[in-house]
């Protein structure tokens, strides 16, 4: 009998990229996610082939993790490209995007300084996160009589002309296209 030594060469699926959205961001709060794909020879190597990733993400070669924490707000368009360990090579690229909103918008200050009624005062508020220029207002009580509150420093000054001590709550609100907002209960001592 005749016997021939035959082979069979099995090539590896068409490497695709399954990964099609990935989650939002938001400024300084951490980030991971992992790219996925199907087919090809792994190990795969991922890379970035246009565009950029959100400032403070980056993304891992050999695992598809893109991770790390955000540092400015807006929306990054990019590509991924997935290569595969096959002979030749296969690859597979991915047009995505991450969008990263701002940080909570937070009042900053929890107390303020007495005031007196000789003299001239002058306290101004911060706020964190959000999208600047804010918009300052006192939402709820009143300030001592002489004092007010700048809407868009968010300074409060004048003279105060009663004695007493003062509750009222401040609010502050940002520019995003749908605003954030934040409010903090303070008082004011005129003595």
């Amino acid at each position: 009998s005749d016997t021939q030594a035959l082979s069979i060469e099995v090539i590896p699926a068409d490497l695709t990229i399954t990964t099609a959205a990935l989650d939002d961001g938001q400024v300084g709060v951490a980030y991971s996610e992992t790219l996925a794909a199907t087919g090809g020879a792994t190990p795969l190597t991922w890379s970035v082939s246009a565009g950029s990733l959100p400032a403070g993400l980056s993304l891992d070669a050999d695992s598809g993790e893109i991770s790390g924490t955000p540092t400015a707000y807006g929306t990054s368009n990019f590509t991924v490209e997935a290569t595969d360990s096959w002979t030749p090579q296969d690859s597979d690229t991915q047009a995505l995007s991450i969008a990263v909103i701002p940080a909570d918008l937070v009042i900053a200050t929890n107390s303020l300084s007495d005031a007196g009624t000789s003299g001239a005062y002058s306290e101004t508020l911060a706020a964190a996160g959000g999208v600047a220029p804010y918009t300052w207002s006192v939402s709820a009580g009143p300030l001592p009589p002489g004092l007010s509150l700048d809407s868009a420093t968010g300074e409060i000054s004048g003279t105060a002309t009663t004695h007493g001590t003062w509750f009222f709550t401040v609010e502050v609100i940002d520019s995003q296209s749908t605003p954030d907002t934040d409010t903090q209960d303070l008082s004011i001592t005129v003595d």
